[in-house]
């Protein structure tokens, strides 16, 4: 396809086409040709109320990889609005997705273990489900499972629910201990403990120790 004929501006009107399939050619458009020079409109665009237009704008910027990555981490300080900082949460998944090789940097974690106390719920689901998503990569593995493992001490039994699931398919020593402190913990919450059981016996189910 020939792409050369795109301008900055035309690619931005695309990002609001109906048609998902032109949204998406846009925002790859974007990140290969104008990276630098589209991170502000999308940054802008993360501000839109329709869930449509800041979805996509997400994925644009995760397109755009880790070139994108300081000024999330700063927005995500900054803002005061849930919605925005859990799609800056979801960028960074965007950007894992498609660059699946590149570790992020200690400030990149360092917001993801931030957001698991967010007082929104959505920010702190998202950053559990940002989490699980990492986990699985070797590069981020080992700054993340004690992340995991250390959500699974919260009193919120969605929160417990999420980390148990994610460290159920990682095979590290961390998690089986973890788990097993939990099950073994009367002080818990029967659904915690319940929840932790069944993480084990999934881990059981997968040939993990």
């Amino acid at each position: 396809m020939d792409t050369s004929g795109n301008s900055i501006d035309s690619l931005f009107a695309d990002l609001v086409h109906p048609n998902p399939n032109i949204r998406f050619t846009a925002c790859s458009i974007l990140a290969e040709q104008f990276p630098e020079e589209a991170m502000p409109r999308l940054f802008a665009l993360m501000h839109d109320p329709d869930p449509g237009v800041y979805r996509t704008a997400v994925k644009a910027l995760g397109m755009i990889g880790h070139l994108s990555v300081p000024d999330l981490i700063q927005l995500f300080d900054s803002s005061d609005n849930g919605t925005i900082r859990a799609c800056c949460i979801k960028a960074i998944i965007q950007v894992s997705v498609s660059f699946p090789d590149e570790a992020f940097s200690v400030d990149t974690i360092t917001m993801l273990e931030k957001a698991l106390d967010d007082e929104s719920p959505v920010v702190a689901q998202s950053a559990l489900m940002t989490l699980g998503h990492l986990s699985k990569q070797a590069s981020e593995e080992s700054r993340v499972i004690p992340l995991l493992v250390k959500a699974c001490d919260n009193s919120n039994i969605a929160h417990v629910q999420g980390a148990a699931m994610s460290l159920a398919e990682l095979d590290s020593p961390l998690v089986n201990e973890c788990l097993q402190r939990l099950v073994q913990d009367d002080s818990k919450d029967e659904l915690i403990r319940e929840v932790a059981q069944a993480s084990l016996e999934r881990r059981q189910s997968l040939g993990f120790n």
